[in-house]
């Protein structure tokens, strides 16, 4: 996703929209992680000191960790392949954030998991579910506006 386009933001903050990211690592890991991804990949293309907490979608994201996997097995989310995982699309995202100077931490995760996106509407029912073939395939800002009702 790429919440951090300005024209994006805009409309994120007029949906008044909130993100849940549940993840499989225990709190502590989760926390750490965040932080690490949130200085690395997210705030540095932000322009810092010019968002107010309306706008910034991570600060009115709730993180939760669910190391048991309850919430991927109910939402059907299995394991990729080994080549899903580091297969050339995955590789190459690796050495662009290497050539950009991001430096890329060792996972002590399960790579295997599949992830997803989903847009759980007011009313309880899913309106957008996106698991991809790999681990960089994402739904478009598009289509999660689109669910999102806008």
């Amino acid at each position: 996703m790429q919440l951090h386009q300005p024209q994006v933001l805009k409309q994120y903050e007029q949906l008044d929209a909130r993100i849940l990211i549940i993840s499989f690592v225990p709190l502590e890991r989760l926390r750490s992680w965040s932080d690490y991804w949130c200085k690395t990949f997210y705030y540095p293309s932000l322009p810092q000191n010019q968002l107010n907490e309306a706008q910034d979608p991570l600060a009115r994201s709730t993180f939760l960790a669910d190391p048991a996997l309850n919430t991927y097995k109910t939402y059907g989310l299995g394991r990729y392949s080994t080549l899903a995982v580091y297969g050339p699309q995955i590789l190459l995202q690796y050495a662009k954030w290497a050539v950009q100077g991001k430096k890329i931490r060792r996972p002590n995760e399960d790579t295997l998991q599949r992830g997803g996106d989903f847009v759980v509407g007011q009313d309880g029912r899913i309106k957008l579910a996106h698991t991809g073939k790999n681990q960089s395939e994402r739904p478009s800002v598009e289509s999660i506006l689109k669910a999102l009702g806008k």
